[in-house]
């Protein structure tokens, strides 16, 4: 049998046309797996970039701060005083009381009141992140809570427990974490440093003694201790030969913006601030119906201030010296009665009749009620490695414009005295008068010794005139130590028993001398001398208890990191 050609030529290429499809398959094979080599390479590449660029993210933000975990055990005492209940129409007018009113009031005896045991755990979030190398921002979140204690804090007569954004990091609240600090900071060598945000403004000179570490703020604490928002300058001053690192600061801030609620809205609204006792009489004191008053259009509260920092560093007695100078103004503008905020059992009342009812409740800004200026000076002096002392003065003078806060009790008055709709009393004006300007002062002053290096011991002491005041709601204690009107001693032992971890054991002593401790506002008295009225040793009459002591031991574990 003869095979033809094409036969002969098939049967000779078909082993060859095999193998090469099984080449192309190899190589296909082949190029598959590098893919997927390549393919895991770049995964790979990918997954190590994200941790560089998280890496560097985090090198970029520092953080740190403190864990303090705090048990009080305080004894409030209270002299006996007049609780004011509202007034009645007076039955017999006489030469001591020639008005058709008289004040309705219930004797109260002096008593002491015990809160033996109370925890509280503060977390303080400390953060910076550097822009570049002249620019930052700076942060600081706070949780403040007391153990068991309510969300709304409790009204005690003292402002810094009426919870608002000058002390919401500071009065204990919830578990949440506030924004205590937040400013953006960018410093022109040889020139000057620009801060604009939530100010460093609370725990300032010389507060940072006590807590054995550095400055935290610009403000004096004695002038200003409140979480401010607002833009601040400070010129460099080492080019005009003084000491390196002195500063001349310039600042502003906004304390109530009257145009965000708060009746800013319209041009007038209205708001229950208290009782018409017209048709009270003694047989039914009940007869009172609420007072409704129109809120006014508000002016936004503001502060001006200049401060001035030199430090000094010399030698002498065989030791280094290192002190500081601080010198501080400000013009508190426009100011209102009660900034918006939050409490529980304010005296304001909540239903028709004699007296109010304790409640959850919002308080807000009701008039403004003038100017005040305010002086504060600082001496801080170490001496070697061991002791540090220092001595803080203030002095404020009041500008009020004739207004008073509208919250309290009223009396609508018969037209020919000068009514209707004449305010009797209420919370009061500017330093407890509305129509003449008033001064005051304070001064503080304290000590530590580092006996070791891990262990400190303290003294300080303050004392306040009998119409001081200063703008300092977030002492982060349960009264404001350097708005006393009166005299505190604190002593403290400091030991740091672990790297980092401390324990603090301090005891607190107020003596307070007249009543409405750290307010800017307080009635004007019936009859008399404002300081006679209000002195706590005279049986004043007041719309609330004011404590005529306060004694308050502390233990403390503090942690930094």
């Amino acid at each position: 049998m003869r095979i033809s050609r094409l036969a002969l030529s098939l049967a000779v290429l078909a082993p060859l046309g095999l193998s090469a499809q099984e080449d192309v398959k190899t190589q296909i094979n082949e190029l598959k797996k590098q893919v997927a080599a390549l393919e895991e390479k770049a995964k790979e590449q990918e997954r190590t970039l994200t941790k560089v660029e998280t890496k560097v993210a985090q090198d970029n933000i520092a953080w740190g701060g403190d864990l303090r975990t705090r048990f009080d055990s305080a004894t409030w005492h209270f002299n006996p005083y007049q609780q004011f209940l509202g007034f009645v129409q007076n039955p017999a007018p006489g030469p001591s009381n020639p008005y058709p009113f008289m004040p309705v009031t219930q004797q109260v005896p002096g008593q002491d009141y015990t809160n033996s045991v109370q925890w509280s755990t503060r977390l303080r979030l400390r953060m910076t992140i550097n822009i570049n190398e002249h620019a930052k921002i700076m942060g600081r979140l706070t949780m403040y809570k007391v153990h068991g204690g309510a969300d709304v804090p409790v009204f005690n007569g003292s402002p810094n427990t009426v919870q608002n954004s000058f002390n919401s990091g500071k009065v204990p609240g919830t578990d949440s974490l506030r924004v205590e600090r937040a400013s953006f900071v960018y410093d022109w060598p040889k020139v000057g440093v620009l801060s604009i945000g939530r100010q460093n403004t609370s725990d300032g000179p010389p507060f940072e003694v006590r807590e054995g570490g550095e400055r935290q703020a610009t403000p004096q604490a004695l002038a200003v201790n409140a979480m401010v928002d607002g833009i601040g300058w400070k010129f460099h001053l080492d080019g005009l030969g003084l000491p390196e690192h002195t500063l001349l600061g310039l600042c502003y801030g906004v304390g109530y913006e009257s145009g965000f609620g708060g009746g800013g809205q319209v041009k007038a609204s209205y708001a229950p601030v208290g009782f018409n006792f017209t048709n009270a009489t003694m047989a039914n004191p009940a007869a009172a119906t609420l007072q409704i008053n129109p809120i006014a259009n508000l002016k936004d509260s503001t502060v001006l201030g200049v401060m001035f920092d030199m430090p000094l560093l010399f030698e002498g007695f065989g030791t280094v010296h290192s002190a500081n100078v601080y010198l501080g103004y400000n013009k508190f503008g426009n100011m209102t009665d009660i900034p918006y905020g939050q409490l529980n059992n304010f005296p304001v009342p909540a239903m028709p009749g004699m007296g109010g009812m304790p409640s959850s409740q919002y308080v807000t800004a009701t008039n403004n009620l003038g100017d005040m200026d305010q002086f504060t000076a600082t001496w801080k002096h170490k001496i070697g490695d061991a002791f540090t002392y220092f001595a803080s003065f203030g002095y404020i003078k009041s500008h009020p414009n004739g207004k008073s806060s509208q919250y309290g009790a009223y009396w609508d008055m018969p037209a020919q005295m000068g009514g209707p709709g004449y305010q009797l009393t209420g919370f009061g004006g500017l330093l407890g008068d509305p129509n003449a300007s008033h001064t005051a002062s304070a001064y503080y002053v304290g000590g530590r010794w580092d006996a070791l290096s891990n262990l400190g011991l303290g003294l300080e002491f303050n004392h306040g005139s009998p119409r001081w005041f200063t703008y300092s709601p977030a002492t982060g204690e349960a009264t404001e130590k350097l708005g006393t009107r009166g005299d505190v001693m604190e002593a403290y032992v400091h030991w740091e028993f672990v790297k980092n971890v401390s324990l603090r054991v301090g005891y607190l002593d107020y003596k307070y001398s007249h009543a409405f401790s750290g307010w800017h506002i307080a009635p004007s008295p019936m009859s008399g001398s404002w300081e006679s009225a209000y002195n706590l040793d005279n049986n004043p009459m007041l719309q609330y208890a004011s404590p005529a002591g306060v004694k308050n031991t502390y233990v403390s574990l503090e942690v930094k990191f």
